[in-house]
Order: structure tokens, then C-alpha cells, then sequence
């Protein structure tokens, strides 16, 4: 995580996730914008705030990255009910998150992550 490496993946990530709250708080369904902004804070805090080692960010950083891609494939189930499509691709973008969080995770202590 300190290193960036899979840090365009985290933007991605939570900019899709910000994306699908705001549109369930639009229709008129706001504890998931809510639980996003604890998260959001969560993270922030421990990730950026908290006097930590690289290494313990390293390890904390992909278990954030599954975390949000569990949320996306929470709404890709949801959304199975309006769009077939929709609801494969974020299952699919979730997926590909949880993968490379558990990558991240797996990569933290070799060369490669550096």
C-alpha cells in the first residue's frame, strides 16, 4: 500500500463504491452512504493518520481493498433484479478487487511488492 503499487486499484475501487452508495442514497436508501463514510474514516485513519510501520499498512491496505470489493458484489447481487449486465459486471469488479486485495496481501513480504 505504501508503495502505490496497487494504489490505482484502491482509488478505483473506492471511487465505484462511493459511486453505487450515492446512487441508494439518491433513492432514498441512505444507511450505505452512511456505512461508507464510517468506512471511509476507518481506513483513512488507520491507513494515513495512525503512526504506523510500512509494513503493518501492508498488511492492513489489501484487507481494506477485499472489504470493498465485497461491498461491490453486495450490489452486484442487488442488481441483478434491474439489469442482468449490471449486476455481472460488478460481481465481476468486486471479484477482481477481493483477488488483487488478497494478492497484495499474499505479495507484502517479497521482492515484488517493493
Amino acid at each position: 500500500m505504501n508503495s502505490l503499487s496497487l494504489g490505482f486499484l484502491y482509488v478505483c475501487g473506492l471511487s465505484w463504491l462511493l459511486c453505487e452508495v450515492c446512487v441508494s442514497a439518491s433513492n432514498g436508501n441512505w444507511t450505505p452512504l452512511w456505512m461508507f463514510l464510517i468506512f471511509f474514516t476507518l481506513m483513512f485513519t488507520i491507513l494515513g493518520c495512525w503512526p504506523l510501520s510500512g509494513k503493518a499498512i501492508d498488511a492492513v491496505g489489501p484487507i481494506f481493498a477485499a472489504l470493498m470489493g465485497v461491498g461491490i458484489i453486495l450490489y452486484g447481487f442487488g442488481g441483478f433484479g434491474a439489469s442482468v449486465v449490471g449486476g455481472v459486471i460488478r460481481v465481476l469488479g468486486g471479484a477482481v478487487l477481493i483477488l488483487f486485495g488478497f494478492l497484495g496481501y499474499s505479495l507484502r513480504n517479497t521482492e515484488e511488492s517493493h
